[in-house]
């Protein structure tokens, strides 16, 4: 629940005692508000430093010394000075299907749990803390430098020092949020009729939890392996009752690494070690830059545009309108990078619509659900960067093996449309409205003034990566310049929406990459119980085969999908996943877009289905059901699965541009 749903339950307090209280709140507000602002200011300079180097380097042939360098150090200070902020605006990742539900059905239970989680948090906090300020204070004494000698260096102690600042003040917000939940459990009785029950079933819940992994731990006589098995349960649990998926896998690592090596301090130092070193790289600069540039294109209205050029285009095709929102969400989805942010820009440009014009609700929003997915493999993607992150590949080759698939998922959707129009057309919009073409007047010059600015974008980032003018991250930086300038050549930039874009940013950012950091050290733990040798050893003892593995893992993760996001999903299963299949010698690009294929079918799936909530919560048509969306959405998630069965039979579909 975010900070501010739970305050809006809690009355306010006049008394005199507690206004000391809520004075010392404001300051820490002030010192997060102060930390975000750095980090966000910070993003907007790694741009422009990416922009100065691409040109210097091109222009002059005078590349500047140190940018990727402080690229690699810059994204660890962003993530450290956002990370307490991302928590109090609610924008940490964790599963809301339980836990939702409890907050809304019984909120004294749910308030209950997610006071224990947010206490597991200032936790994970406690103990990055404790083992980072030996790092600190080593870099501090020492005085040691990173980079290359006489070429570009910098100091390391300030970055410890951001990393050791940003953990204490996001523990300290993880314990005001438990303060908060508990206010709100004696605001939530004082309302309504008092649940008695509710904490003691949540304190028994967390007990037992406890109690198991103690067990395990202490009393029973455990393997590597059997603790690396027992670990995935927990994680999958863990995420499901609604624990932030970060500290999830992190703590559990934690855990789990104390007792193979039987050594807490171990442990700790490979959780310091894990949040400190595992950002240090210069591919990660792409996450900021994309989601940057693609919250620009959102504020600059060029996905109205767009859609309004793909409804001219389609204008005179049976069912034309559903059509225009596949080509359109396909091109849109080539410059933001998110199936969330082209879900929530064409439920408020799209169904609206096909509504007007007669197209039935439910097909209006399953078309919106299903092409939406499209953001996630028509690159630039955030989940092929996380892949790309997680499995050591090329981000840039993935983005390049995304765009055949990517086209042939949207033209499958609009066969599927002209095929559901013809068979089944009380399904998709009354008679008249499939009998008739849309009336839309448009010059050429109004044709071209709306395309280009989405047209040159795409050319700019996918057309520099490919033709090799640019690394994804520095095509990251300069398409986001490039959004910017065109926003402001568009009149559609303020000084208010450009911080807000940023502060996004910065959220999104912080929230991603805090995952990767738990992810690294849950892969280090998973390759530390063996658990990859001895599952190979008995897949080649089995003789299941490549056929075999890949037909178990997309089940599993299809299967999952119902349950959790595309982003935890790939999380848990990649770091157990990739060395499964190094021996079989399986192009792990290819297996980057499988993998993204059916982690997206999890979108449109109930109970989860974030596109289908995503779009019900932007819709607020009482019209429209959260079921009529998940049943709008179901052909779309079938065209997906068979798409998904044609990349896996035909790997060339991916890797033909490569």
């Amino acid at each position: 629940m975010a900070r501010q749903s739970v305050e809006a339950a809690i009355p306010p307090q006049e008394s005199s005692a507690g206004r000391p209280a809520r004075a010392l709140g404001r300051a820490f507000d002030i010192l997060i508000n102060a930390l975000n602002a750095v980090g966000t200011v910070w993003i907007f300079v790694i741009m422009v430093l990416i922009n100065a180097d691409v040109f210097a380097r091109y222009l002059f042939n005078r590349p500047l010394n140190g940018v990727p360098l402080i690229i690699e150090l810059s994204i660890v200070a962003i993530v450290f000075l956002q990370l307490a902020a991302a928590l109090r605006e609610g924008r940490m990742t964790r599963s809301d299907v339980l836990i939702g539900r409890l907050l809304t059905r019984r909120p004294q239970l749910g308030l209950s749990l997610q006071a224990i989680y947010h206490a597991l948090g200032a936790v994970l906090m406690g103990i990055l803390f404790f083992y980072s300020a030996p790092l600190f204070e080593k870099a501090w004494r020492r005085e040691t430098y990173t980079g290359v000698e006489g070429d570009f260096t910098l100091q390391v102690w300030p970055l410890k020092l951001i990393i050791l600042l940003g953990v204490a003040v996001c523990g300290v917000q993880f314990l005001r949020h438990v303060g908060l939940d508990l206010k709100g459990i004696g605001a939530a009785a004082r309302a309504g009729t008092r649940d008695r029950t509710a904490p003691v079933i949540a304190l028994l819940s967390a007990a037992a939890v406890f109690a198991v992994l103690f067990g395990l731990g202490s009393l029973v006589s455990l393997s590597p392996v059997q603790i690396g098995l027992i670990s995935v349960l927990f994680v999958l649990f863990l995420v499901y009752v609604g624990v932030h998926v970060g500290v999830a896998l992190a703590l559990l690592s934690f855990v789990c690494v104390w007792l193979i090596r039987g050594n807490m301090d171990i442990a700790g130092t490979l959780l310091a070690l894990a949040a400190s070193e595992s950002l240090q790289r210069y591919e990660f600069g792409v996450i900021p830059l994309f989601v940057f540039m693609g919250l620009l294109v959102s504020v600059s209205d060029i996905g109205k545009d767009t859609y309004d050029v793909a409804n001219h285009l389609f204008r005179r095709v049976k069912a034309g309108l559903g059509m225009a929102t596949v080509g359109a969400n396909a091109v849109f989805a080539a410059v933001t990078g998110t199936s969330i942010a082209s879900a929530s820009v064409f439920t408020k440009v799209a169904v609206p619509e096909m509504l007007r014009f007669g197209y039935k609700p439910r097909f209006a929003v399953g078309v919106v659900a299903g092409s939406s997915v499209l953001g996630m493999l028509i690159p630039p993607s955030l989940l092929l960067i996380l892949y790309g992150i997680l499995a050591e590949t090329s981000i840039g080759d993935l983005f390049i093996a995304g765009i055949v698939p990517g086209i042939i998922l949207a033209a499958a959707y609009c066969v599927l449309i002209w095929f559901m129009a013809r068979h089944f057309p009380d399904h998709v919009a009354a008679p008249e409205t499939l009998a008739q073409g849309i009336q839309s007047e448009m010059s050429g010059r109004e044709l071209a003034l709306k395309i280009a600015p989405i047209v040159i974008l795409i050319m700019i980032v996918l057309g520099g990566i490919y033709g090799g003018v640019f690394t994804a991250t520095e095509a990251g930086g300069v398409g986001a310049m490039g959004a910017l300038i065109m926003t402001i050549l568009k009149r559609r930039l303020t000084w208010s929406n450009l911080w807000h874009t940023l502060m996004e940013t910065g959220y999104v950012t912080a929230a991603i990459c805090f995952l990767l950091i738990a992810a690294t050290l849950y892969a280090r733990m998973i390759a530390m119980t063996g658990i990859p040798n001895v599952m190979e050893s008995y897949i080649a003892a089995v003789g299941i085969g490549l056929a075999g593995l890949l037909a178990i893992y997309i089940v599993v993760v299809v299967l999952l999908g119902t349950i959790m996001s595309a982003g935890e999903i790939m999380l848990i299963l990649i770091p157990i996943a990739v060395p499964l299949l190094a021996p079989f010698g399986v192009d792990l690009v290819w297996f980057g877009i499988v993998t993204i294929i059916a982690v997206e079918i999890g979108l449109l799936t109930p109970p989860l289905g974030i596109a289908c909530f995503v779009i019900h919560n932007n819709l607020q048509d009482k019209r429209i059901s959260l079921d009529d969306i998940f049943w709008g959405a179901a052909p779309f998630a079938l065209t997906m699965l068979v798409v998904l069965i044609l990349v896996t039979l035909f790997p060339q579909l991916a890797l033909v541009l490569l």
